[in-house]
């Protein structure tokens, strides 16, 4: 019933209608598993997220990315701008026509911390065959759908498609068509929608395209929310507010951010994940970190994450800040009811209500300063205080936070109960849990019996956060903590090792995994801070990627970084030392670098050697792709 009476307000409402889904001609919640978009092995170009939590749920490209924007008008609807006032709509750092903030690329620059750069090239006008009331008048999609074929035949003599497959796989990322004039009737004609398609162009599939209208004004809320859908597959947030532009249309000129949730699942910042045992003070920034609570009985499918968030920049637009909850379950299909969803606001203030009122979900009011807890208002959580909030299944949480503070620079909450009066933390404000086992130089009940294990890797040179794998000899860590390999996983503790032994139960990097400044101390990650170095652990594999910040390394430096499980009585220790070669040269075309200096080793985008150069120069055998070369 609730469903039916959400479609009646979506009818109602026009000016708050979202934009679609449309897969094979009919509107979905979300893609379906075989259509969700993808990126493919990691390159130097491009690398999917680390986590070791089943990697990201989403698609989670890093760096450039290049993007087509194809432009078409009518007979019955001209152009109202030119090609070169696109580009800059999409692309002008500080772009501020007509009050937007910033280009669609800033936007995608803000939200992703400078990780990700959607770099739109522009070509057009294009002038459709027929009026746009021609389109606009055929049921469902079908006009949509004629007007892309058209438009991708026509740009076909001009355009290598293939450039925009930016991870080599055969699969376009990002193609978009923009169109004079506004969109007329939701879900129907050209209304604006992220779509798929079986064309074929230049050997890649244009499977996944997205359609914006350029009524003659400039704003960026329709660009931006298409291309959430397109480039990394996130679905829309019926019933959950302005809290994301993945939800409401809060703002066309300047779109709320994307939610923290979403944000680290693309490793854009980090999570920070707690357990029901973790006692800690903590102090965190608006869209630092997002911690993340996992349901016990079901990890890699539900759980709690919260995060600071602020009403300023981005978010501006929200009626409050503090601590914003998000439930997820990623077994739910869609958002499209307010009783189960896939990722539901948490209000702060409905502690004593089975489910949240459809009301304070969608459409009035998108947000409120009751949502969130803070100092004064909604202090805490427990499952005590907020009896009706459970999991889905309807068991407690076993999640307490308190002392939630005042919304400020800063916002501090202690995690667990019974926190300390003060807590020492990081200069990055990572604090360590009192959870956190002893330094293995101090008395303890248990003797901890401590093996190292030391590794030596060579990281080249790269400004897309890059990385290479490093085997971590899991047979041999079995071995010693007396576990089976695949129970490692299960049963282990793992930690952080500062410089001087103590063990950090907080993880900055991306699910198991650390940042870490130029003295092996461990920080959060900071592009203007002292994170240089990462090493992001898999558990299950016992793998860990290495990698550096961008602009951060020269050549000829060297780290050392360590990390720990312990299991009982035993620990085993990492040792990583990290080195920075003199000369590295990235190879994209094995035809252009055939020649070169004898005896050059090559790496592939893994960072394994695959062979060197011939006393003559030439390159080894090897299979088109992306390789680095280390000067001998």
């Amino acid at each position: 019933m609730k469903t039916k009476f959400a479609f009646g307000l979506l009818l109602l409402l026009p000016t708050m209608l979202f934009a679609d889904i449309v897969y094979q001609g009919k509107r979905v919640q979300e893609w379906p598993e075989e259509a969700r978009p993808r990126f493919a092995t990691p390159s130097f170009l491009l690398n999917r997220s680390t986590t070791t939590q089943a990697k990201s749920h989403y698609a989670a490209p890093k760096g450039k990315i290049y993007s087509l924007t194809l432009l078409v008008d009518f007979s019955d609807q001209k152009a109202p701008v030119s090609v070169a006032d696109v580009e800059e709509w999409l692309n002008k750092e500080g772009f501020n026509r007509d009050g937007c903030n910033g280009s669609v690329r800033d936007y995608y620059l803000d939200v992703s911390n400078g990780q990700l750069d959607l770099t739109n090239e522009v070509y057009g006008w294009y002038r459709a065959k027929h009026p746009k009331s021609w389109y606009e008048n055929l049921q469902g999609y079908t006009g949509s759908d004629s007007l892309m074929k058209e438009v991708f035949n026509y740009f076909d003599p001009l355009v290598d498609f293939s450039r925009y497959d930016n991870d080599k796989d055969g699969t376009t990322e990002a193609i978009n068509i923009v169109y004079a004039g506004p969109g007329q009737t939701w879900g129907q004609g050209l209304w604006p929608h992220s779509g798929w398609s079986n064309e074929r162009r230049d050997g890649v599939k244009l499977t996944h395209h997205q359609m914006t209208d350029m009524p003659g004004k400039f704003s960026i809320y329709v660009f931006v929310h298409e291309s959430g859908h397109m480039i990394f597959g996130w679905p829309d947030l019926y019933w959950y507010g302005d809290y994301c532009t993945m939800g409401n249309r809060a703002h066309d000129l300047n779109p709320v951010a994307i939610n923290d949730f979403y944000r680290a699942d693309q490793g854009w910042i980090p999570f920070v994940d707690v357990t029901s045992n973790d006692v800690s003070l903590e102090t965190t920034k608006p869209g630092e970190v997002c911690y993340r609570y996992k349901n016990p009985a079901r990890p890699d499918k539900e759980g709690l994450v919260w995060s600071y968030v602020q009403n300023k920049g981005r978010n501006q637009v929200l009626k409050g800040s503090g601590l914003l909850m998000q439930h997820y379950d990623f077994s739910i299909e869609g958002n499209s009811a307010a009783d189960k969803l896939g990722l539901r606001i948490v209000h702060a203030s409905a502690a004593g209500k089975s489910s949240d009122n459809p009301g304070d979900q969608w459409p009035s009011p998108g947000s409120t300063a009751n949502t969130f807890f803070k100092s004064g208002t909604y202090s805490e959580f427990s499952d005590d205080a907020y009896p009706a909030i459970r999991w889905y299944n309807g068991s407690k949480t076993g999640l307490k936070i308190t002392d939630i503070g005042t919304p400020g620079e800063t916002l501090t909450f202690c995690i667990g109960g019974n926190c300390p009066a003060q807590e020492s933390s990081s200069s990055q404000g990572i604090a360590s849990s009192s959870s956190s086992a002893p330094k293995p130089e101090s008395s303890s009940a248990v003797e901890i019996k401590i093996e190292k294990i030391a590794f030596d890797v060579t990281l080249p040179i790269d400004d897309n956060y890059a990385y290479v794998t490093l085997d971590l000899k899991g047979d041999d860590v079995a071995k010693v903590l007396g576990l089976q390999k695949s129970e490692i996983a299960d049963k282990i503790k793992f930690y952080g090792v500062e410089p001087d032994g103590t063990l950090n139960s907080r993880t900055t990097g991306e699910g198991t995994g650390h940042w870490f400044d130029a003295d092996g101390k461990i920080v959060a990650w900071d592009p203007n801070g002292t994170s240089i170095v990462f090493s992001n652990m898999d558990l299950t594999t016992m793998t860990t990627k290495i990698g550096h910040m961008p602009n951060k390394v020269k050549a000829g430096d060297s780290f050392v970084v360590r990390q720990a499980v312990v299991y009982e009585s035993k620990q085993v220790t990492f040792e990583i030392t990290i080195t920075i070669p003199q000369k590295t040269t990235r190879i994209s075309s094995i035809r252009s670098s055939r020649c070169g200096k004898p005896g050059n080793m090559i790496f592939n985008a893994l960072g394994k050697p695959v062979g060197k150069r011939t006393e003559s120069g030439e390159l080894p055998d090897l299979p088109k792709g992306v390789y680095v070369e280390i000067a001998k």
